[in-house]
């Protein structure tokens, strides 16, 4: 079989939870990898909380993160890297606008983390483990441009937080609305030029991979530009629901092995 390359998505796709991946399909992917098929991890994490996966599988393939704000590869220093920001005036001007809206918020410069209020409530979010983090009013704390910002409001501003960002930052940011907790509702804030698609893009160029031969699996709406991109697009049973209707294949969910069945099915190994 033609060399081929699959790029995985990993919360909602390849892991179960925050720390546990799907077993059998990191031993698929193994026996992929070793079989001489590029794979890449493409996530919204950080490099500190995904890389473990990375490891897992055996690659030495470029690693996604932050949703395509960074890309690196620890191990090829000529894999070209992409280390997008967002400028810390405009961060500072859109926590001003927000004002008693505001709940929390937090960015991120590699594994530095920067947030105003580090609880509870927001720990799950952090990915804190091999972080450094700084707590406080963002524009004390904050030292230079981040990768983003992840912002957390009361119930019912988010539409008018949006309406903000794509009117003064039109061109320049983009917004993505990501759920609700029973606290607040969160809404991500990135650089336009930000997204998986671009990371793959690079990928396919470096390894000189035949378009026919890219394979797309994710669950989130944060997947549809590498799915675009993408010969063979799997969407879990799981996704989101504007990713479906730029899948050509659909899975089982993460919690049924969907990636693995997808894999076996595919390559019959």
């Amino acid at each position: 079989m033609d060399k081929h390359l699959i790029i995985i998505d990993l919360d909602g796709t390849l892991m179960l939870n925050f720390g546990e991946y799907e077993q059998c399909a990191v031993e698929y992917l193994k026996k992929l990898n070793e079989l001489g098929h590029i794979i890449l991890i493409a996530t919204g994490r950080p490099f500190r909380s995904s890389f473990f996966v990375h490891q897992a599988i055996g690659l030495n393939t470029p690693i996604i993160n932050y949703n395509g704000a960074l890309v690196s590869n620890p191990f090829d220093d000529c894999f070209p890297k992409t280390d997008l920001r967002v400028k810390k005036e405009y961060i500072i001007d859109i926590i001003n606008f927000i004002g008693d809206n505001l709940v929390n918020v937090f960015s991120e410069i590699h594994d530095d983390i920067y947030v105003l209020d580090y609880n509870e409530a927001i720990h799950p979010y952090l990915h804190v483990d091999n972080g450094f983090l700084h707590v406080g009013s963002l524009d004390q704390t904050l030292p230079d441009d981040p990768n983003g910002l992840i912002l957390f409001v009361k119930d019912g501003f988010v539409e008018q937080l949006q309406e903000y960002i794509d009117k003064k930052y039109n061109g320049i940011l983009r917004s993505r609305y990501w759920g609700e907790d029973d606290l607040f509702q969160i809404v991500e804030v990135y650089n336009i030029n930000v997204n998986k698609g671009e990371g793959l893009k690079s990928a396919i160029e470096y390894y000189k991979i035949d378009p026919k031969c890219v394979i797309a699996i994710g669950d989130g709406h944060n997947d549809i530009e590498m799915f675009n991109l993408a010969h063979t697009k799997v969407a879990m049973a799981n996704s989101h629901k504007e990713l479906l209707p730029h899948a050509n294949v659909i899975t089982k969910s993460n919690k049924e092995k969907g990636v693995y069945l997808f894999l076996k099915d595919y390559f019959k190994i």
